[in-house]
C-alpha cells in the first residue's frame, strides 16, 4: 500500500515541484508541503477505513450498499472521468520527460501508442500484479532519488534555503496549499484495492505514508534551492532536473540521465495504476464483458483522447486550473460521505440485532 501510494503521487510531481513552491511559499516552502501532507493523511485514513469496513471489497461494490446502485455508478462514472483526466496529464508529462532527454526526433503519438500498449499490457495483469511492480520500483526509485538528494545537499548552499521561515510568506500558505493539491492527488487509487483482515493498521500505515511523502516533497525542494537558489529554481522549468546536471557527484558524471533512467519509473508507475483505476471501474460497470476487451476498449479511448487535447498549447496550466475541485471531491467529500453513512447504517443494523435478539 506504501508504494502505491508513494508512486502513484510522486509521478511527475518531483520534477516540478520545486519550481511551483519557490514561486509561492519560496524559503518557507517546507511549512505549507507539510501541513498538506497532513490533510490529505486523513483523506488516506478516511478511505483505509472505508475498505477495513468491508472487506474484500472494492468502492464501487460497498458503495452499492450504502447509497444505493443508482448513485453508485454515478460516482463510477465519475471516477471513470477523474483518472482519465489524470491520466492524460501523467501521458504528456512522460511524453515530455522522453521527448526532451531521450527521444527528441520520434514522433510524440508514436511514444503515446507505444506508452499505452505498455500500460494496457500491466493493466490486464490486474491489481496484485501491480502492486508487486511497485515494490521493486518504488524501492529502486526510492533508494536513488533519496541519494541523489544527499549529493545535491554536500554540492549546494546551506545559505540559499535560509531563513527557513519568513513571517511575510504566511499569507501566501492559503494559496500555497491551493497548488499543492495538484502533487497530492491520485491517492483515490486505494478505492480500487480490496482489504482483508490483514489491514487493520492499514489506517495509521496510510496517514505515514503521506506524512513521509510530505518530507520527500521538502527534501526535493530544499535541495533544488540548495544548489540553484531561489531565483534561479523559480525561472527555470523541471528545476529538479537543472539542478542535477550541476551537481557533482563520484563516479556518476550526470545525474540527471541518471536520475532520469531510474525516474522514468515513476512516470510509467503512475500511469499504470490510474489506467488501471479506469479499467477496474469499466469492468465492474460492464461486468459481463470480458477484461481483455475492457483494456483494449480503455487503451482506445486514452489515446483518442490524448489526440484530442494535443491541439492545447498548455495542457499543464489547463489541467492544473480545473482539477482543484475535482480533487477535492475526490479525496474529500465522497470518501466522508460514504464513511458517515456506512457506520450509520452499521450502527442501525447493530441496533436492529439487539432489539431482534430482546
Amino acid at each position: 500500500m506504501f508504494f502505491i501510494i508513494f508512486m502513484t503521487l510522486t509521478s511527475y510531481t518531483t520534477i516540478d515541484i520545486p519550481e511551483m513552491m519557490a514561486q509561492t511559499a519560496g524559503r518557507s516552502s517546507w511549512i505549507p508541503i507539510l501541513f498538506t501532507s497532513v490533510l490529505f493523511g486523513i483523506s488516506a485514513v478516511m478511505i483505509a477505513k472505508l475498505n477495513n469496513m468491508f472487506l474484500g471489497k472494492v468502492f464501487f461494490d460497498y458503495s452499492q450498499e450504502v447509497i444505493g446502485k443508482f448513485f453508485a455508478y454515478v460516482i463510477a462514472v465519475y471516477f471513470i472521468g477523474y483518472f482519465l483526466m489524470i491520466g492524460v496529464y501523467l501521458q504528456y508529462k512522460m511524453i515530455g520527460v522522453l521527448a526532451s532527454n531521450f527521444l527528441p526526433k520520434t514522433p510524440k503519438y508514436i511514444l503515446m501508442f507505444l506508452g499505452l500498449v505498455l500500460f494496457a499490457c500491466v493493466s490486464y495483469k490486474g491489481i496484485t500484479s501491480i502492486a508487486r511492480i511497485f515494490e521493486i520500483y518504488g524501492i529502486s526509485f526510492l533508494v536513488i532519488t533519496l541519494t541523489i538528494c544527499v549529493f545535491m545537499i554536500v554540492d549546494g548552499d546551506p545559505y540559499n534555503i535560509l531563513p527557513l521561515f519568513n513571517p511575510s510568506d504566511v499569507k501566501e500558505y492559503a494559496n500555497t496549499m491551493k497548488d499543492l493539491i495538484i502533487p497530492f492527488g491520485g491517492l483515490e487509487v486505494l478505492l480500487i484495492i480490496p482489504f482483508t483482515d490483514k489491514n487493520k493498521k492499514a489506517p495509521v500505515k496510510a496517514f505515514f505514508s503521506l506524512l513521509f511523502i510530505g518530507f520527500f516533497y521538502v527534501l526535493v525542494v530544499e535541495s533544488t534551492i540548495m544548489n540553484l537558489g531561489i531565483n534561479n529554481t523559480i525561472l527555470l522549468n523541471d528545476s529538479f532536473i537543472e539542478a542535477l546536471k550541476i551537481t557533482e557527484a563520484p563516479v556518476i558524471e550526470r545525474l540527471d540521465i541518471f536520475y532520469l533512467t531510474f525516474g522514468l519509473t515513476s512516470l510509467f508507475s503512475g500511469m499504470i495504476i490510474i489506467f488501471c483505476a479506469v479499467v477496474e471501474y469499466v469492468c465492474r460497470i460492464f461486468s459481463k464483458v470480458k477484461r481483455l476487451f475492457v483494456v483494449t476498449a480503455v487503451g482506445i479511448l486514452f489515446f483518442v483522447v490524448c489526440l484530442a487535447t494535443s491541439s492545447l498549447k498548455n495542457i499543464s496550466k489547463t489541467y492544473e486550473s480545473f482539477m482543484f475541485y475535482p480533487i477535492i471531491i475526490s479525496c474529500f467529500l465522497i470518501p466522508l460521505v460514504i464513511l458517515i453513512l456506512a457506520k450509520n447504517k452499521k450502527r442501525t443494523q447493530k441496533h436492529s440485532r439487539k432489539r431482534a435478539e430482546q
